[in-house]
């Protein structure tokens, strides 16, 4: 009976070591030790779908740029976007969101000034963000605002762009719309060149009422009002006084568009912000100028008006005297 009862312990432990060694491969499998690989179902093979999730974006066109920044800007999006676990798509493709991008560059006595602005759409067309900012590049006065644009700046812009994009994103929740950066000039809106002012007046003039912005001629689509609107806005949140139509004793801003065919199915544009004292006496002109291509402005303007105001209310605004 003795010998019987030891024959049935020593079975029963070896049924339990090979019960215990197929349960150590089984775990092992799972996380990537045993013969399986992760990839065999186990355990932490389900981790993946919660943690190495990347939200997709489509990079649309990006305007106001030449070809090759353009280019180069799209590729450095796509380098960026991964170190912040967003999957840029340049080529379009099936995506939560959509890029669209508008750059302008502008002269500046620093040397030369990149704006941007991004919008960002969800799959049915509405914007859930925005983003904005200014990139300086240090070049020769006078000469071509694009020209000093290199890659270590192109870089640095795809770098501001993703880290605000990837916040914006993660704030959003449900239907509410983030904006990523307070906004500032860019877009497929015109380059602005530096202005000269004229000699001030040797006597001084009576208190102005404030400044009045004409409505903006010869701009296509919707040009004449959200040019006008978008300038109006940029100027009051420079300090700018504004006053009505038929005040008296006022500074006027007065732009101008005109529109050029150029080769490639391609426009040149240019803007012409005029700026005279109460007594008509011209002060200074911004000027904008800018290919964009044909036909691409023939109706809503959009965020294109407000980058070419925010790009010009700067140079305006040096034209005025501090107190209008």
């Amino acid at each position: 009976m003795g010998a019987d009862t030891r024959h049935v312990r020593g079975c029963l432990r070896r049924i339990a070591s090979v019960a215990l060694a197929a349960f150590a491969l089984a775990f092992l499998s799972g996380c990537g030790g045993g013969p399986g690989g992760p990839s065999s179902g186990g355990i932490l093979s389900g981790a993946t779908g919660w943690f190495g999730g990347s939200t997709k974006i489509a990079v649309a066109p990006i305007i106001g740029t030449t070809p090759e920044v353009a280019q180069q800007m799209t590729a450095a999006l796509v380098a960026a976007g991964k170190d912040r676990n967003l999957t840029l798509l340049p080529d379009g493709g099936k995506a939560t969101y959509t890029l669209r991008g508008y750059l302008v560059a502008s002269s500046e006595k620093r040397g030369s000034k990149i704006s941007y602005i991004w919008d960002v759409n969800d799959a049915q067309g509405s914007r859930v963000a925005r983003i904005s900012g200014d990139e300086v590049i240090a070049t020769r006065s006078g000469s071509d605002p694009w020209s000093g644009v290199d890659s270590a700046a192109i870089r640095s812009i795809a770098g501001k762009t993703t880290s605000q994009l990837a916040a914006s994103l993660s704030r959003r929740g449900g239907s509410a719309s983030a904006v990523a950066a307070a906004s500032d000039a860019s877009s497929a809106a015109p380059a602005t060149t530096a202005s000269t002012p004229a000699p001030a007046p040797s006597v001084a003039s009576p208190k102005a009422a404030g400044v009045v912005v004409a409505p903006v001629s010869g701009a296509p689509g919707d040009g004449q009002r959200s040019l006008t609107t978008a300038l109006k806005k940029r100027l009051y949140a420079g300090g700018v006084k504004l006053a009505n139509g038929t005040a008296a004793n006022v500074y006027m801003v007065k732009g101008s568009v005109k529109l050029v065919e150029a080769s490639g199915g391609k426009q040149s544009i240019r803007i012409d912000w005029l700026v005279l004292d109460p007594s008509g006496k011209k002060l200074g002109t911004v000027s904008q100028q800018n290919t964009i291509p044909k036909g691409s402005l023939n109706g809503p303007w959009g965020a294109i008006a407000d980058a070419a105001a925010g790009a010009a209310a700067d140079g305006i605004i040096k034209l005025l005297p501090k107190s209008s």
